[in-house]
């Protein structure tokens, strides 16, 4: 494994507690202690977000009949929304991680670092995704034009996940900058920009043309990356905590039944609640992030060593799990391999859509998390694509 991989770093290793320096074993200890709730928050999220993209695709099959109430559609509904939180908390695991960074490093070799950990693999991934979106022109023709293909890499998402990895570098690019300023900013600071990124995010979606509002577009995500941050440094008072747990559980009902209702407008599928910039899913997220940075994962490790272990593995391939889970789920899908898993079918036997997603994200979970074993026993494999 890479000594600094940031985005999906596995943080209990001893390769990690070597680059700790200058502190000593026991200081390193600590540290690894302290931030193993973000192992397990990264591994949670690994998972839920395969479960999320095996559900996914079935919102858009039934999106026409959601005015009738399809309980097919319903229920894609009510499972997509319960793990709308997953992607968000991969944002706020690398807002923690390198906002919070004490580690001095120069401008350039910052940026190498991190973009050489992101943009290697996201060209190799890049090219195999390419391939198999025109897999048909390829091997039928006639063949795609260059155009086409160059259309496709510089302006649209190679394939509906790899948004993440020019998003992240994105922030990455900000994050020098971001770190002065989180440095110097007090708590109050950090809450009234929070506040501010959320709300014009929020309004810039749903009221695009407001005022002021539709020129200040550009937050992005920043509000995912500093949120990260601010709640790994600061604490939550326990009535904050209380109401923000109570508000955040009708949040995935909320999500479900607002998509339902506007797609029954709409006539199909329409997806303006589940947004990342849409309130409800911002409250869910943070509230998950809480919950599972305050459990006792200590504990955990130490009455469950074997789920530890497997949750230590699970956060180290997360990022060649996130790369490879989608063509996994197609591959199933399709019937490729000679027999369907999806949420309609598994072993070909047809299911339940709850019962067969949850088996399907459980087996591409599985699958994936395998092939990125054997392709990291290469050492170049290990070092630079995953």
């Amino acid at each position: 494994m890479r000594k600094e991989k940031v985005l999906f770093l596995p943080l209990m290793n001893d390769r990690y507690s070597s680059s700790l320096g200058q502190g000593s074993l026991q200081e390193g200890i600590a540290s690894q202690h302290k931030r193993l709730h973000l192992t397990y928050i990264r591994a949670i999220a690994a998972c839920a977000v395969v479960q999320m993209h095996a559900i996914g695709g079935y919102l858009y099959w039934y999106g026409k009949e959601a005015a009738q109430f399809h309980i097919q559609f319903i229920v894609a509904d009510i499972y997509y929304s319960l793990l709308r939180w997953a992607t968000p908390f991969f944002i706020m695991i690398s807002g923690a991680l390198l906002l919070g960074n004490p580690k001095e490093q120069p401008l350039g070799v910052f940026l190498s670092r991190r973009m050489q950990r992101v943009m290697i693999p996201f060209v190799f991934w890049g090219s195999i995704y390419l391939l198999y979106y025109f897999r048909g022109p390829l091997w039928q023709g006639p063949l795609p034009k260059w155009s086409e293909i160059t259309y496709k890499i510089l302006y649209e998402d190679i394939y509906f996940h790899l948004w993440f990895i020019p998003m992240i570098a994105g922030l990455y690019l900000l994050t020098p900058v971001l770190r002065i300023w989180t440095r110097a900013a007090g708590r109050r600071d950090l809450e009234y920009f929070l506040g501010l990124i959320f709300l014009f995010n929020m309004l810039h979606h749903y009221l695009p043309g407001l005022l002021v509002v539709r020129h200040f577009a550009w937050f992005g995500y920043i509000g995912y990356y500093l949120l990260g941050h601010y709640l790994n440094v600061y604490p939550i008072g326990l009535p904050w905590r209380q109401w923000l747990y109570i508000i955040a559980a009708f949040m995935p009902l909320v999500s479900a039944g607002i998509v339902w209702w506007m797609s029954a407008q709409k006539g199909a599928y329409d997806d303006t609640a589940f947004v990342y910039s849409s309130p409800n899913i911002v409250l869910m997220s943070a509230a998950g992030f809480v919950l599972l940075r305050d459990y006792n994962w200590e504990h955990f490790a130490q009455r469950y060593p074997h789920l530890h272990q497997i949750a230590l593995y699970v956060a180290e391939v997360s990022f060649g799990v996130y790369f490879v889970h989608p063509l996994i789920l197609d591959v199933l899908k399709n019937g490729y391999l000679g027999i369907e898993i999806n949420p309609h079918a598994f072993l070909s036997i047809p299911v339940p859509i709850g019962i067969g997603g949850v088996l399907t994200g459980i087996i591409a979970t599985a699958l994936s998390v395998g092939l990125i074993s054997l392709l990291r026993l290469s050492k170049f494999v290990r070092q630079w694509l995953t």
